[in-house]
């Protein structure tokens, strides 16, 4: 590279050479005369190369991929209602019968009577004993009590169970880079004074 810098410079001094000898034909051709020196500015143009760069025409994305916790439907069995124990009472049962009750005991007495003759007697008489009737309630069956045992009652619940938790990480794209032709510039354009004419005056 530094070869054919040198190369581009030396063509570049040669260019100004020959336009300074071509400025000094122009100038005896246009009758410079009576003066010491007459100068034409000679403009040379930039020397550029070509060369080969690595430009970046797409930078890289990043993104952010997300994945959805997992979930299963599991059914159990559990308990609605637990097992449970009730007591049944029976009350006693009560009825009504009837009941001979004594009111007066019986006794003897001594009942005195006359005969057909005038003759009196004294007779033992026997008083039978005096009874009542009442209706009177009775137990007739005793209470009681029994316990019931209710077993549990169950059934079949549903629920999510987490399987695989969720999770995210990221997806990159790496940058896009071209190789494309770059002018480059190496050396700029240079402005010279030549000298065209010796002697008399530049006519114009």
């Amino acid at each position: 590279m530094f070869a054919r810098s040198i190369a581009l410079l030396g063509a570049a001094t040669m260019f100004a050479a020959i336009a300074g000898a071509d400025a000094e034909a122009r100038g005896k051709r246009h009758g410079c005369c009576q003066a010491t020196s007459c100068y034409q500015k000679v403009m040379s143009p930039p020397v550029y190369r070509t060369v080969m760069v690595k430009v970046m025409v797409q930078p890289e994305r990043c993104n952010v991929v997300q994945t959805p916790p997992v979930y299963q439907t599991q059914h159990q069995q559990v308990v609605v209602q637990p097992a449970r124990q009730i007591v049944h009472a029976t009350p006693a049962v009560y009825g009504k019968v009837r009941v001979s009750e004594q009111v007066s005991p019986g006794y003897t007495k001594w009942k005195r009577t006359r005969g057909c003759c005038g003759v009196e007697y004294k007779c033992a008489v026997s008083v039978a004993p005096r009874y009542r009737t009442r209706t009177q309630r009775v137990q007739v069956q005793a209470a009681s009590h029994w316990v019931e045992t209710k077993p549990a009652v169950t059934g079949v619940m549903a629920r999510q169970v987490l399987v695989s938790p969720g999770s995210s990480h990221r997806v990159c794209q790496p940058a896009v880079y071209q190789t494309v032709a770059k002018q480059v510039l190496v050396s700029a354009g240079t402005e010279q004074w030549v000298p065209v004419a010796q002697g008399g005056v530049c006519r114009r």
